[in-house]
C-alpha cells in the first residue's frame, strides 16, 4: 500500500530520531571498571542446554521487569499485544466476546497470536513448561497470568517443534515469573479513561518473599493480586456505530423494536404500523429505509466488566548442596461479566420436536386454522404471531396491508425481557513439584506437572426460555410496537428469564518430565553439550452444556449445546546438541519425536547456526520442521450450532441493487460446526536468519528474517464471507428450506457448513527489527531506548483453486483479523536521581478494507488510516521503599481509525486491535518493607 508523503516522513523521522538517540550511546562508555562477575549459566527459551546468558542462534526477545513496570500495562494481554512479533489476527480478548459475537457461546478468554498464524499455533509456557488450555483448544487463557507476578518475558521468535512439541509452529511465548525474592512488596494502581462513560481500573497486590537458599536452604515466595475493571458501552464511543452513510455501512439489525411485520407471502418485511416513528430503541436508516432497523452496538459492553484474583506460591529447598526440591502453584479466578443487545424472537432453527414447535403446532391446528398460509412461515422458526384479540393488534393497518384478520407474523426485538448479561468465571490453576541439580555431571531438572483450566458460564439476565416466552407474545398481551401497559405482563416476561448455569468446560493436562544437560565432549573451540528429554503427558477435555442448553430451551442462540468428554495421551521425547566447529562458530541440532494417541508420531529435527567473526557482529540461522496435531475439540466435536453477525445477505434471495426490505437482506444465518475425526495434523517449515550488530555494551541493532510454511491448515471450511459471495459455487455448503415463493426459486438459508477440515497453505515471511541503546553521562543521569518492529513481506493463503491470494494489509480473505505490513513499539527513559521518565510510542500502518454488503465489486477498496498512539509515564523513587508512578496512555486521545471490517455486533472499528478507552491515566505505589 503506498503511504502518503506525510505519512512517510512522519514515520521516517520517528524511527530515524529513535535511531539517532541510541545509536550516539556507542560513543560514551563509563569511566570506571565495573568488577568481575561470576557469569550463571541459565536456560533461554529455544534451548534446553543452560549456557551464559546472551544472544543465541535463535531470536528470542526478552522484555524484562523493569520495561514491564514502564509501560503501564495492566494485564498481560495488553503488554504482549504491544509487540510487534504478535498480531490481531488469529489473536482474541475478553473485549471481543461481548462485542465480537459470542452471545453466551464463546467464553471470556484472552487468547494471543504470532505471526497472525492463530493462537493454537503459538504455545505459552509458564516457567518453561505448559499449563492447560482454555476452552478445549491448545491455545492458553493468558488473562489467567497475572502481570504483578513476571519476572521477565522471552518471546521466541522462530517455529520451535523440534524443542517444546507441535503448538509451537509460530513461536514460543514464556512467562518466567518472579521467585528468590525477599521482602515483602505491596502495590496499589488505579487508573480511568478521562472520556465518560466507565472504564475505571484498580488493583492492588501483595508479593512477600522469605528465606535464603545459600544460607538458610530454602526461600519461599507468596503473591496475591486483585483487579476490578469497569466496563465501557458502545455508546460511550461515537466510533463504535454499525451506520456509517458516507461509507455506505450499514450493518443494523432488521429485526427491532418496534416490531416488523413478515409477510407471510414471501417472508418480506413490513414496517410496523408507527413508521417511521422507530424510537427510542430503534431508527430508518438513510441507506436501507422502508422497515425499521436495531443498532446493536450501543447495548453492547465493548469493553466488559471484569475481576480477577490471583494467587502463587513457589518454594525451593536445598536437599543438598547440588540438589534442591521445589514447588510451583498458581491459583486464577477471572469473572467476566458481558453484556450485549435485547434478544431477537425470529429465525432460530427449532427442531420439529422442540417444545415450542408443538406448542405452536397445536396454535396452528386449532386457533390458527383458518390461516394456512402462516403454517409454513413460522413452523421450525421462532418467531412471535400477534393475535386480532391483542390490545395491540393494529386492526386498520393490518387492513392497509392486505392482512386484515390474520394474525400478525412478527420480526420483534426483545426491548420487555431486558439487556442480556452472561457471567463468565475461569478458574485456573496449575502446580508443579520436581527435584533438579547436578549429579554425575548432569545438570538435571524433572517434576510432575497438573493444570486445569474451568470456564463456567451463567446466564444472568435477558435471556428468555422459547416455551415460556413465545406463548406469551403469542397471546397478545406484550405490545410489540411500543412500551407495554399491563405491570402484570412486564412481571410475566421477566418471569420467563431464565438464570442459571448454561455450560461447563474444563481441559486439564498432567504430565512427567525430565531433561538433562553436560558437556559429553570437549573441541579444541569449546565443549560439546548435549541436552536429552522426554515428557508423558495427557490431555483431558469435557465439555459439559447444561441440560437448558442441550434442549435448546433458551432463545438467542443458534442451535443446541453438545457434550463432548474425550483424553489422548502424548509421549515425547528430544535431543538436542551444541557443537563448537571453531571459536568464533558452533552448529546446534535438535530432534523430537512425539506421539499422538489417535493421530500418529510425528518425528521434527531443527539444525541452527551462531557464527561470531568478531566482538562486534553475530549472524545466525535456523532451519527445522514442525507439526500441529488437531485438539481433541478439532476431532471429536460433534455437530453444533452457531450463529453469524448482523448484516449477512443471501444475494441469490436479495441481490445487490434489488429491494432491501426482505428478511435475507441483512440476516443473521445459522452456522453448523463440529469435529472431523479424519483430520490430519498441520505440518510447517520454518527458516530464520539474522544479524546482531553490537560495537559496544550500550548500543545493538538485530535484524531476523523469517520464513514459514504451513500446510494441511486445520481450519473451519470455506470461509462465511467467501461462501455468501458465492451461493451458486458453494450451493453445497448451504442448507436451505423449501422454496416459499421468493423470485429466486429457492428457499431460505437454514444452515451453512463450518465443520473443520484440512484446507489449503499458508505462507509467511517478514523480517524482526530490535534496536537498543543506552547514552550515560557521569553519574547525572541516563537514556536508554528501544525499538522493535516488524515488517511482513508475504502471507499467501491458498485460495480453493490451488492460487494463493497476499493477505498482507488486506482485511479480506481467509485469515482473521488484520496481518499488517509494519507495526512498531518505540520507547525512550529518562533517569536522573530519584526521577525517571518514558515516551513511548505504538505505531502500525495503514491497511485495506473490505467493501461493505451495500458496494458492488467494482468499488475500489478504501484505505483504513494509520494507528498511532503515544504513552508517557513518570516516576519517582526518592521515597524510602516507596516508589510513585503517574501515567497516560493514549496521550492524544487517538481513536480507533474508521473500518467498514468491524467484527461482531459493532461496527465501524476492528475489535481486534482498538483499545477503546481512549486516553487512560493512572497512578500507583509500590512499598517495600
Amino acid at each position: 500500500m503506498k503511504k502518503s508523503p506525510a505519512v512517510r516522513q512522519c514515520l521516517l523521522v520517528s524511527v530515524a530520531a529513535v535511531l539517532s538517540a541510541l545509536g550516539a550511546s556507542h560513543q560514551v562508555h563509563a569511566q570506571t571498571a565495573a568488577p568481575p562477575q561470576k557469569l550463571e549459566k541459565v536456560e533461554i527459551t529455544g534451548s534446553s542446554i543452560k549456557q551464559i546468558e546472551g544472544e543465541t542462534a535463535l531470536p528470542v526477545l526478552v522484555i524484562s521487569r523493569e520495561e514491564i513496570l514502564r509501560t503501564g500495562v495492566a494485564t498481560a494481554e495488553e503488554l504482549l499485544r504491544s509487540i510487534s512479533t504478535t498480531a490481531s489476527g488469529g489473536s482474541t480478548s475478553a473485549a471481543n466476546t461481548g462485542a465480537g459475537g459470542g452471545q453466551g457461546g464463546g467464553s471470556s478468554v484472552s487468547l494471543i497470536s504470532l505471526r497472525g498464524l492463530g493462537s493454537a499455533r503459538t504455545l505459552v509456557l509458564v516457567n518453561g513448561r505448559r499449563t492447560a488450555p482454555a476452552g478445549g483448544s491448545t491455545a492458553i487463557d493468558i488473562s489467567t497470568i497475572p502481570i504483578v507476578a513476571i519476572e521477565r518475558i522471552e518471546v521466541l521468535r522462530d517455529g520451535a517443534s523440534a524443542v517444546y512439541g507441535s503448538d509451537a509452529i509460530a513461536g514460543v511465548i514464556n512467562f518466567i515469573l518472579r521467585k528468590n525474592f525477599s521482602g515483602r512488596e505491596i502495590s496499589a494502581t488505579v487508573g480511568a479513561p478521562t472520556n465518560s462513560g466507565g472504564g475505571k481500573d484498580t488493583k492492588v497486590s501483595l508479593f512477600m518473599g522469605m528465606g535464603d537458599l545459600a544460607k538458610q536452604r530454602y526461600n519461599v515466595n507468596v503473591g496475591l493480586a486483585y483487579q476490578k475493571v469497569e466496563p465501557i458501552f458502545g455508546r460511550d464511543r461515537a466510533f463504535a456505530s454499525n451506520l456509517n452513510v458516507g461509507e455506505q455501512l450499514d450493518r443494523t439489525s432488521n429485526t427491532p423494536f418496534p416490531a416488523n411485520i413478515v409477510r407471510p407471502s414471501n417472508g418480506g418485511l413490513i414496517a410496523p404500523p408507527n413508521y417511521p416513528d422507530c424510537g427510542p430503541y430503534s431508527f430508518v436508516s438513510p441507506l436501507l429505509p422502508g422497515i425499521c432497523r436495531y443498532d446493536n452496538s450501543p447495548y453492547v459492553a465493548i469493553q466488559p466488566k471484569s475481576e480477577q484474583a490471583n494467587g502463587l506460591l513457589f518454594g525451593r529447598f536445598a536437599i543438598s548442596d547440588s540438589t534442591e526440591a521445589y514447588v510451583e502453584a498458581n491459583l486464577t479466578r477471572n469473572k467476566t461479566t458481558n453484556t450485549i443487545q435485547h434478544v431477537l424472537i425470529n429465525g432460530s432453527a427449532i427442531t420439529a420436536t422442540h417444545p415450542y414447535t408443538i406448542t405452536l403446532r397445536n396454535l396452528l391446528d386449532t386457533q390458527y386454522a383458518a390461516f394456512p398460509q402462516i403454517r409454513s412461515r413460522v413452523l421450525g422458526l421462532a418467531y412471535s404471531l400477534l393475535p386480532t384479540s391483542s390490545p395491540y393488534y393494529p386492526t386498520a393497518y393490518a387492513a392497509s396491508i392486505g392482512l386484515a384478520g390474520q394474525p400478525l407474523i412478527l420480526q420483534f426485538r426483545s426491548v420487555p425481557t431486558g439487556l442480556r448479561v452472561t457471567e463468565d468465571i475461569t478458574d485456573n490453576s496449575r502446580i508443579v513439584a520436581g527435584f533438579r541439580g547436578i549429579g554425575m555431571g548432569w545438570d538435571y531438572d524433572a517434576g510432575l506437572f497438573h493444570a486445569k483450566n474451568k470456564i463456567t458460564e451463567n446466564l444472568k439476565d435477558g435471556w428468555p426460555l422459547f416455551n415460556e416466552y413465545l406463548p406469551l407474545l403469542n397471546s397478545g398481551v406484550i405490545n410489540p410496537f411500543g412500551p407495554t401497559t399491563s405491570a402484570s405482563a412486564l412481571a410475566a416476561a421477566q418471569a420467563t428469564i431464565f438464570k442459571g448455569n448454561w455450560f461447563i468446560n474444563t481441559t486439564q493436562v498432567t504430565s512427567l518430565d525430565a531433561k538433562g544437560s553436560r558437556e559429553i565432549y570437549r573441541l579444541p573451540a569449546g565443549a560439546v553439550n548435549l541436552a536429552v528429554g522426554a515428557e508423558a503427558r495427557k490431555e483431558k477435555l469435557d465439555l459439559a452444556p447444561s441440560q437448558t442448553n442441550k434442549d435448546f430451551l433458551v432463545a438467542g442462540f443458534g442451535g443446541a449445546g453438545v457434550p463432548l468428554a474425550a483424553d489422548r495421551k502424548v509421549k515425547s521425547a528430544f535431543a538436542e546438541v551444541n557443537i563448537p566447529i571453531i571459536k568464533s562458530f558452533e552448529a546446534n541440532v535438535a530432534v523430537r519425536y512425539d506421539n499422538y494417541q489417535r493421530v500418529g508420531t510425528t518425528t521434527n529435527p531443527k539444525t541452527s547456526f551462531r557464527w561470531q567473526p568478531d566482538e562486534t557482529v553475530l549472524v545466525r540461522a535456523a532451519i527445522g520442521s514442525g507439526f500441529r496435531a488437531p485438539t481433541l475439540n478439532d476431532l471429536y466435536s460433534p455437530t453444533f450450532f452457531g450463529i453469524t453477525t448482523n448484516g449477512q445477505r443471501d444475494l441469490l434471495r436479495c441481490p445487490l441493487g434489488g429491494p432491501t426490505t426482505d428478511i435475507d437482506c441483512a440476516n443473521q444465518f445459522v452456522t453448523l460446526g463440529g469435529g472431523n475425526a479424519n483430520l490430519k495434523p498441520e505440518k510447517s517449515r520454518s527458516k530464520t536468519v539474522g544479524v546482531v550488530y553490537e560495537p559496544s555494551k550500550d548500543f545493538s541493532v538485530a535484524l531476523d528474517f523469517f520464513d514459514l510454511k504451513v500446510k494441511d491448515v486445520i481450519r473451519t471450511g470455506v470461509p462465511i464471507a467467501t461462501i455468501l459471495a458465492n451461493p451458486i459455487i458453494f450451493a453445497s455448503l448451504i442448507q436451505r428450506g423449501p422454496p416459499d415463493g421468493n423470485s429466486s426459486g429457492v428457499g431460505r438459508i437454514t444452515g451453512i457448513s463450518q465443520q473443520l477440515t484440512n484446507l489449503g497453505k499458508v505462507n509467511v515471511a517478514g523480517v524482526d527489527l530490535d534496536v537498543k541503546g543506552r547514552l550515560m553521562t557521569g553519574d547525572d543521569y541516563k537514556v536508554t531506548g528501544r525499538a522493535n518492529g516488524t515488517y511482513m513481506q508475504k502471507y499467501l493463503t491458498q485460495n480453493l483453486d490451488g492460487t494463493f491470494s497476499n493477505a498482507v494489509n488486506v482485511t479480506a480473505g481467509q485469515v482473521p483479523g488484520v496481518v499488517l505490513r509494519w507495526r512498531h513499539t518505540a520507547s525512550a527513559t529518562y533517569e536522573s536521581g530519584p526521577w525517571s521518565a518514558t515516551v513511548s510510542q505504538n505505531f502500525q500502518n495503514a491497511y485495506y478494507d473490505t467493501r461493505t454488503s451495500l458496494q458492488a465489486a467494482s468499488v475500489p477498496l478504501r484505505s483504513v488510516a494509520d494507528y498511532s498512539t503515544f504513552d508517557l509515564q513518570g516516576t519517582y523513587n526518592g521515597f524510602k521503599s516507596l516508589r510513585i508512578v503517574v501515567g497516560i496512555k493514549n496521550v492524544f486521545d487517538r481513536d480507533p481509525p474508521y473500518a467498514n471490517s468491524g467484527s461482531g455486533f459493532v461496527g465501524s472499528y476492528d475489535l481486534s486491535y482498538a483499545d477503546v478507552r481512549g486516553r487512560f491515566i493512572y497512578t500507583s505505589a509500590t512499598y517495600r518493607f
